[in-house]
């Protein structure tokens, strides 16, 4: 298992601890099943846990968040990463992903900080500054954890700050945006997420590949047909697609189905056979053994476990 370096340790570095108690203000009066925080900015929000969460599987969408009390635990493909304070997880795709806060409590609880991300403004933006290409190669999943450093931390702070400020927001918030992108694609693990918003820029590659397989997850997936649409040959899609996505396109496909039909069922509008059809199974029995094998347990026992903890997808 990964560990990443806890910024909130013995030196309690102050641009993060300012960040962290500002962030904690916003919950004051709130209740402790009040999770998550919105803004004006309709990309930037807020997040807390009063107590560790069970692990769950879930699409993490284009997104940056980054811890700023407590731990947690996330696992990328066959990669499990513990990390805290000060460490971030960042996705340039759509990634089906597992994860759970393991370190939290009423009295120093789990929070964090999230930016959704604009991956074609990100690309414009590297277009329009001109950013070289970085040194590494670009190789690597789409999403992965990393350290931030004082400046992307004093960027956050600065942008929580102009909350109270709303002239201030809006006339500095969209500018501030650009800094945290700028920041975001030249850390020294940016060259991944460089890398990936080059392709998209370009309009070519595994993000419209990505994208048709979530519009239409519920047909039946055929590579040639699929690369011939992303203008790819079949190896290279599939060897491009499972660098970034750590699996397989069909194993994509399968994530996506399975989510759905757990959300569907959670939502109560239907049975498991009537979910397993609606999205792309043929066999109920195929469903279920597939179900068991993602979430640990049959349908109907797994989603009586998540109303018991209060889950909503």
């Amino acid at each position: 298992m990964n560990r990443q370096p806890d910024s909130a340790g013995a030196a309690h570095p102050p641009v993060l601890t300012r960040l962290r108690q500002r962030v904690k203000g916003l919950y004051a009066g709130r209740d402790a099943e009040d999770h998550y925080v919105s803004t004006p900015l309709p990309w930037l929000s807020f997040i807390r846990f009063t107590q560790p969460t069970e692990l769950n599987k879930g699409m993490l969408e284009p997104s940056m968040c980054m811890v700023l009390q407590g731990q947690k635990k996330i696992l990328i493909g066959r990669d499990v990463t513990e990390y805290g304070a000060g460490s971030y997880v960042l996705s340039a795709i759509d990634m089906p992903i597992s994860g759970h806060v393991t370190q939290a409590s009423p009295e120093v609880p789990y929070l964090g900080i999230r930016i959704d991300l604009n991956i074609q403004e990100m690309a414009d933006l590297i277009i329009d500054m001109k950013l070289a290409q970085p040194a590494a190669s670009g190789s690597g999943a789409a999403a992965y954890v990393t350290q931030s450093d004082a400046d992307l931390q004093d960027a956050f702070l600065r942008l929580v700050i102009m909350l109270d400020k709303p002239q201030e927001l809006q006339a500095l918030g969209t500018l501030v945006k650009k800094e945290i992108f700028y920041r975001l694609i030249t850390d020294p693990k940016g060259d991944v997420f460089y890398h990936h918003l080059l392709s998209y820029y370009q309009g070519k590659g595994v993000s419209e590949a990505v994208q048709w397989i979530k519009a239409n997850f519920s047909r039946p997936l055929r590579m040639d047909e699929l690369a011939s649409l992303v203008g790819m040959s079949v190896s290279n899609l599939h060897h491009r697609f499972k660098a970034l996505t750590v699996m397989s396109p069909l194993q994509y496909q399968k994530q996506i189905r399975l989510l759905e039909a757990r959300r569907l069922l959670l939502a109560g509008n239907m049975d498991a056979a009537t979910a397993a059809f609606q999205v792309g199974y043929e066999s109920p029995s195929q469903f279920n053994r597939e179900y068991r094998r993602s979430f640990g347990a049959p349908p109907l026992q797994d989603i009586g476990q998540l109303k018991q903890q209060g889950v909503s997808l």
